[in-house]
């Protein structure tokens, strides 16, 4: 439930992007095997369960080897560079022949990228368009606050999320700390010009990251669990304990606390 002790009006409410305010139209593993069949890996070699199994473990050995997406290797790597790899190495752990891969990644990695950085990969969920504009209306500051590197910002603005933010999200690719830190909630209160504490709220879908790291920072959070709807790649835990943790169904009940606290009508 969204009910909340807190009585002072809301200042700054900060959003996690994926699985809070847009979902892929298809499960990710799905989308990677589509582009691997325009692009010329066989067929015979991969599946999209085979796809699949092989991300969680290929986007743990590239983020290992090159943490913060490359941007400190040694010659740095761009985010599209460092993704070519996770792609590469999914696929190849996947089945896909290392000759199709060499001789195809050129496509098939530019043309996931581009799927993933406009809305043929995303969608909004319904009220999220509604929702920014209410808190805009209601003079409410807005961002985000998200695990990702400066493409998200192609992803958002393809979405027309980025034009109803007050303030341009904050990245940890440009912080160079991750969610759950304190730093990345404290930076994102600081680019926005707001003091961290009551009236700053973090809404996200993932508990440890988005609701325990905001509330640790000492900000106000809501996790958010839409019933029955989330992502294939969605962080959840079996047996989550979600006693004493706000949560919400939908962006609305935000907007509905926000008029209850801010006295609007």
């Amino acid at each position: 439930m969204s009910s909340s002790s807190s009585k002072s009006p809301v200042r700054l409410i900060l959003f996690d992007v994926f699985d809070t305010l847009c979902t892929p139209k298809l499960p990710i593993h799905e989308q990677y095997y589509d582009e691997a069949m325009k692009g010329g890996v066989s067929p015979h070699s991969i599946t999209p369960l085979s796809v699949r199994q092989a991300f969680r473990p290929a986007f743990k050995a590239i983020d290992s080897k090159w943490p913060l997406y490359g941007k400190h290797a040694t010659p740095a790597l761009t985010p599209e560079e460092w993704w070519t790899k996770i792609i590469y190495q999914t696929l190849l752990e996947a089945g896909a022949e290392k000759k199709d891969l060499d001789e195809n990644i050129g496509v098939i990695g530019p043309a996931l990228m581009s799927r993933f950085e406009s809305d043929e990969g995303y969608r909004n969920f319904p009220e999220t368009t509604s929702c920014l504009q209410e808190l805009r209306q209601m003079g409410v500051k807005t961002s985000i606050t998200s695990n990702a590197d400066p493409r998200i910002l192609k992803t958002l603005s393809s979405l027309e999320i980025l034009p109803l933010l007050s303030h341009p999200p904050t990245l940890s690719w440009d912080v160079e700390s991750a969610k759950p830190s304190s730093r990345i909630f404290h930076a994102a209160c600081k680019a926005c010009e707001e003091d961290v504490g009551e009236g700053v709220i973090m809404i996200g879908d993932e508990l440890k990251a988005d609701f325990r790291g905001s509330t640790q920072a000492s900000l106000e959070g809501r996790l958010i669990r839409r019933h029955g709807e989330w992502s294939d790649g969605a962080a959840r835990a079996s047996g989550e304990d979600l006693s004493g943790v706000n949560v919400i169904a939908s962006l609305a009940e935000v907007v509905g606390e926000v008029k209850r606290r801010n006295n609007v009508s």
